[in-house]
């Protein structure tokens, strides 16, 4: 999309016009957003469904959210008007996430959507923390994904550092966390007021976590409901 097609869009308010020409009977939400190109931010829905467009300031780009019964599935970016537009039609359309991903394949957040559908809180944020990489921790998250014990646990986010609960309700957390350093290294720490110097690749660290977690005494979430029963 070239750059005065996008101003044209972003600036006169085109975006609006476009989405509901796009998706008759939809609602527009146009909303003040300091980060927009423009702006402002605009949210297309329709029933439980509803699509957060946000034309990202200093670069050609939209990024999306897709949405249902108030849950964030997606957030994703494309340059393309045409994309914009398609996805949040066919969104609002009923389209299911598989559906919507065969269409429009930068929109593909099946596994989030499948996680949210089961009801299973921990695979929902584990997830949702593998499609969007921010905060560095991809890499790590795709490791800690593969290792049984971690796969089990809750995965949050303070700030920049993730670390492992046993369910989604125990909020007792020792530690591990774990920071990316960029450049695929991370830090893994009990205190994260005290910056370790040694850090490790992905495996690395999944692997110290594992080790941390032995040595502070993290429950799994089996060994959280066996001590709940002996009560």
């Amino acid at each position: 999309m070239g750059e005065s097609l996008y101003q044209d869009v972003v600036d006169a308010g085109g975006l609006t016009a476009v989405l509901q020409a796009a998706c008759p009977g939809c609602d527009i939400d146009l909303r003040d957003s300091r980060g927009a190109f423009g702006g402002f931010v605009v949210t297309a829905s329709k029933g439980d469904r509803a699509v957060r467009v946000t034309p990202v300031a200093g670069e050609r780009l939209f990024d999306l959210r897709h949405k249902v019964r108030e849950m964030h599935l997606s957030r994703v970016a494309t340059t393309e008007l045409a994309e914009v537009i398609g996805s949040t039609a066919a969104w609002l359309g009923g389209a299911t996430a598989r559906e919507l991903a065969a269409a429009w394949p930068f929109a593909d957040f099946v596994d989030v959507a499948d996680a949210y559908e089961s009801g299973d809180r921990t695979e929902l944020s584990w997830q949702q923390y593998r499609a969007n990489r921010t905060d560095g921790l991809g890499e790590f998250v795709e490791a800690a994904m593969r290792e049984p014990r971690l796969r089990r646990m809750y995965p949050f986010k303070s700030m920049w550092w993730m670390s492992f609960r046993p369910t989604a309700d125990e909020y007792w957390v020792p530690g591990p966390w774990v920071r990316s350093v960029a450049g695929g290294r991370f830090t893994v720490a009990e205190n994260r007021q005290v910056e370790p110097e040694i850090t490790y690749d992905a495996a690395e660290a999944v692997r110290m976590c594992l080790a941390e977690m032995t040595r502070l005494g993290v429950p799994s979430p089996e060994e959280l409901r066996s001590r709940g029963a002996e009560c």
